[in-house]
């Protein structure tokens, strides 16, 4: 059976008058997942190509499915692009693909928008933990007595799957003590204290949980 192709036999992206493809990928995508499938031919050599930054392109690669179809591949991890402290979700790079028809060799492409999803994979470590804090009975009640509890979640900056809640799961069943709010994790005295009559040792569990987001 013969195939046919267009007439001119000029390598050519499908649909045809399509030149930018956008596509959104999780970043735990694991490297040689497809990232998506493109239709071109004829063909007689594909490329990648950097657009903005040339590292870009390295994050990918290609595998020929059959004479008119393309599979795009991940080739480099893309854990550690999002959950930085100057964080990347937008790869650019160009596929270009050649024809020889024997007198001319003709060049077409398509440029390839990957956004890169956060996904909220890490939990939240407390910083210099155990807290040790020394009180005196007569502070008064509602005085912060220690503001350095603090947790970070290494997921993407500023977003809703870096965000930290803090609640007293244990220790506190008098209620002597409270957080100002659960997104800030300064411990308030919410009872007055008394020595004599064995407020002398707390031991609180504090924890921090990141928000599930749907």
């Amino acid at each position: 059976m013969a195939e046919l192709y267009t007439a001119s036999n000029r390598c050519q992206f499908y649909p045809q008058g399509e030149y930018l493809r956008f596509v959104r990928v999780p970043e735990n995508l694991k490297v040689g997942e497809e990232v998506l499938k493109i239709d071109v031919y004829p063909r007689n050599n594909l490329n990648l190509q950097p657009v903005d930054k040339d590292e870009d392109v390295h994050y990918f690669t290609y595998r020929d499915l059959n004479r008119t179809t393309v599979s795009l591949l991940l080739a480099k991890s893309l854990e550690d692009l999002v959950d930085n402290d100057n964080p990347r979700n937008v790869l650019k790079f160009k596929v270009s693909c050649d024809y020889d028809d024997g007198e001319d060799t003709i060049t077409s492409s398509l440029s390839v928008t990957v956004y890169v999803e956060d996904i909220n994979d890490h939990a939240p470590i407390f910083e210099g933990a155990p807290y040790n804090i020394a009180v005196d009975e007569l502070t008064p009640v509602g005085l912060t007595i220690f503001r350095g509890i603090r947790a970070t979640d290494h997921d993407k900056p500023n977003t809703p799957n870096s965000d930290v809640q803090y609640a007293i799961i244990a220790g506190n069943e008098r209620g002597k003590f409270a957080l100002e709010s659960s997104h800030q994790a300064f411990l308030i005295l919410r009872r007055s204290l008394d020595y004599d009559t064995g407020d002398r040792d707390f031991l609180l569990t504090v924890t921090a949980s990141f928000i599930s987001v749907i």
